[in-house]
């Protein structure tokens, strides 16, 4: 690449420094041109991003004599920082074709009297001799008029050809006729005549320009576009530089609490427990600049919009969500669309009505004349020039999602602008299922409902790792928009069973996601950045494998489900024993179901593990390690193999002795301990609503018998995460903090 552009900017210098040394008698004798283009913001993230349209304004010359051929001219388009990505549309000839076009003097404009016809279609025939597939032009009147009114044999529209080994960053219009038109004003004290070239549908790689790496940093990179003339006609300077676009991040990815479009309460993830419903996060989608998230085709803003009251104004989205409607064409030159189609004039389209639609921002007229085609001529399939073969698409990425959990996402979420407190739902983005891996193909019909109503299964692997796509289906292009999509879950659990089956979600993993434009494709796929065919490994929009944000939205964790007890000083040894107690008060009078007496408790059940934390026997070196504890980095536990049903209980002897506690609590699974103990104990039940009593006794030893302390607060609808009930306790989806509180069984009770 870096060769290439020496040669570009030498040819450049060159020819700029030939135009300079024109004699003056000669200048007035050619064209001076000069150019200009629209700068509009493009997508960082996108290979296949639509630049500016170029334009040229030529004054001068002498215009060709009356029935004469009118001379031709090759222009050359160099994109100097980039690749140019225009889609090809036919790859036979060499070189190959593609969707750029030239369109002479506002084609299909009020500066056309007949309107747009393509060089190659049946009223303007290739040149056959020599086939060099050119157009021929007569001139009409002498005065450089009428030459591209769209007429037969006057064609006013020009494709592009790849330039070969330029690495990319330069196509050609070869052979174009090109009248100058004179300095004479055509009315009396009226203007000087003017030749005017507009260069449209000029994509180009913006990835490469890495300002996708960035983050939302501010960038003032931009595509620099040149373009130069080789024809008898110009001289002077005849090299055009231009800016026409600028590069900035186009889709920004957050962790949002706000949605309005809830379908269900909130969840709880508490695995015992757990109930449907929203997660307490969503992934919001917001736009990097107001034309970001954009429709496949104005097709889908006609369907899903109402056209405004007042000339000139946008659509108002209608609250339509369809994205399978045909293209229409996009056949004015000089209208802003908004969309991700380029000019297109297919005649197996339809053609809006009225043309151009409102809210395009044009001035122009609708084009009359022939759709481009190629019929019974060289086909360069121009037909299918502007085309693409999606919206702009979102891939939402999972990772981590807890099995079990039957997650979904909506069928359709609104997009916003405005403050959350008083948002304006100003268009939609629709799920689209079946997609490749990359995001590309699908459709809405794919969609199946999900348990909760109005939303659709994310499909998982083994490792709770799933994607789902969107696609805009009618977006504003003068608000700056952003989507909160939301994700249910439904996990299907049988409390009554011992333990809780069916569908019981996974704990102590935390579901997230994160987002990017799609579809999405690593920078080294080969051919990604460059101009290809429309096919499924290449479609437009194609975006750079780049999901957002770092670190992921972080979702739902399903807390254990687990109640807590410390009982601060317990004794094994040869002459002292302690007797443990849990209960489980899970079983209420109400049994489960609400009740006059206020019981709210759902019956439970499940294990019991006891850590031991202290000394060998009694001792008053803290070090010493009993062997009941393991050691200062593996701690010792023991875990019941019998499940404690609601409303029983499980007793634990604490004795190195066998004869003590082999014959009491060896049902249980309990063992007697390894060797003498003093210290405290940790209780974690896989229940709910435990409480618990120790006494402890001995020879010569009146009972000492106190409460365990409960360590969980007070119970809520809260996601908690014990994480195995020893490390910092957190809560998931709340702000509170689990806290080791001395609650009496009295205050137990009343929550």
């Amino acid at each position: 690449m870096a060769d290439f552009r020496k040669w570009l900017y030498a040819f450049a210098g060159v020819a700029l420094l030939a135009g300079l040394t024109v004699p003056a008698s000669a200048q007035s004798t050619l064209m001076q041109c000069a150019g200009s283009a629209n700068n509009p913001l493009i997508r960082a993230e996108e290979y296949t991003a639509l630049a500016g349209d170029v334009f040229i304004t030529c004054t001068g010359g002498i215009p060709t004599t009356v029935g004469t051929s009118i001379p031709k001219a090759t222009i050359t388009i160099f994109v100097t920082n980039t690749a140019i990505t225009s889609k090809l549309t036919q790859t036979g000839d060499n070189p190959s074709w593609n969707e750029a076009l030239l369109i002479m003097d506002e084609a299909g404009t009020s500066t056309s009297t007949i309107g747009l016809e393509n060089c190659g279609s049946t009223g303007a025939p290739f040149q056959t001799t020599p086939a060099d597939l050119t157009c021929n032009i007569t001139s009409a009147n002498g005065d450089g008029t009428g030459d591209y009114d769209g007429s037969q044999g006057r064609p006013n529209v020009f494709q592009a050809r790849q330039v070969n080994n330029s690495f990319g960053q330069a196509i050609q219009f070869i052979g174009v006729p090109i009248d100058p038109p004179g300095s004479t004003p055509l009315v009396a004290g009226g203007p000087a005549p003017v030749r005017t070239m507009r260069i449209t549908n000029l994509r180009v790689n913006s990835v490469a320009l890495n300002v996708y790496n960035l983050g939302n940093s501010f960038s003032l990179t931009t595509i620099n576009t040149t373009v130069s003339f080789n024809g008898t006609n110009f001289g002077g300077n005849q090299i055009v530089n231009v800016q026409n676009g600028t590069v900035r991040i186009g889709l920004l990815v957050t962790q949002s609490t706000a949605s309005d479009d809830l379908l269900a309460d909130p969840a709880t993830f508490l695995q015992c427990n757990a109930t449907k419903g929203s997660t307490t996060n969503s992934i919001r989608l917001t736009e990097g600049f107001p034309t970001a998230f954009k429709v496949r085709n104005f097709a889908q803003i006609l369907v899903n919009g109402t056209a405004p009251g007042t000339p000139g104004q946008f659509y108002d989205w209608n609250g339509g969500t369809s994205i399978t409607d045909p293209d229409v064409n996009q056949n004015v030159p000089n209208a802003l669309y908004n969309t991700e189609t380029g000019i297109n004039f297919d005649p197996a389209l339809l053609t809006p009505s009225p043309n151009p639609p409102d809210g395009t921002g044009s001035n122009g007229v609708a084009p009359l004349g022939t759709a481009f085609n190629n019929t019974g001529q060289h086909n360069t399939g121009i037909s299918s020039a502007g085309e693409v073969s999606q919206g702009t698409r979102f891939a939402i990425r999972f990772s981590g999602i807890p099995i079990g959990s039957h997650p979904s996402v909506p069928l359709s979420v609104d997009l916003d602008t405005g403050a959350e407190a008083d948002d304006i739902d100003t268009g939609v983005i629709v799920l689209v299922c079946g997609t490749d891996a990359h995001g590309y193909g699908g459709s809405t019909a794919a969609c199946t409902n999900a348990d909760i109503a109005g939303t659709s299964p994310i499909s998982l692997d083994a490792n709770g790792n799933g994607m789902v796509v969107y696609e805009v289906a009618f977006a504003d292009p003068n608000a700056l928009e952003f989507a909160d999509v939301a994700v249910y879950v439904n996990p299907t659990i049988d409390l009554n069973a011992t333990p809780p089956v069916g569908g019981t979600p996974q704990v102590g993993v935390t579901g997230s996601a994160n987002a990017s434009f799609a579809p999405f494709y690593s920078t080294s796929t080969p051919g990604v950045g460059a101009a290809q065919k429309l096919t499924s490994s290449y479609p437009i929009p194609r975006f750079v494998d780049n999901p957002l944000p770092t670190p992921p939205v972080s979702l739902f964790t399903y807390g254990k489900c687990a109640c807590d007890m410390l009982f601060p000083w317990v004794v094994g040894n040869s002459a002292i024993n302690t007797s443990i107690v849990i209960a489980n008060t899970s079983l209420d009078p109400c049994g489960g179901t609400s009740c006059a007496a206020g019981f709210t408790a759902q019956p439970q059940a499940g294990h019991v593990t006891f850590w031991f934390f202290g000394t060998s026997d009694f001792n008053f070196n803290p070090s010493t390690f009993g062997s009941a504890t393991g050691s200062s980095t593996v701690i010792a536990s023991q875990t019941s193999t019998a499940s404690v049903p609601a409303g029983s209980y499980m007793a634990f002897v604490i004795s190195p002795s066998a004869a003590v506690a082999g014959g009491q609590t060896a049902g249980n699974g309990l063992k007697p301990i390894a060797g003498p103990f003093a210290g405290y104990v940790i209780a974690q039940s896989e229940f709910q609503y435990c409480h618990g009593i120790a006494s402890l006794s001995g020879v010569g030893l009146t009972p000492q018998t106190y409460l365990g302390l409960v360590l969980d607060k007070a119970r809520s609808t809260n996601t908690i995460v014990i994480n195995g009930g020893l490390a910092t306790p957190v809560v998931s989806g709340s702000t509170q903090q689990l806290q080791r509180t001395n609650q009496s069984f009295a205050d137990e009770l009343e929550n």
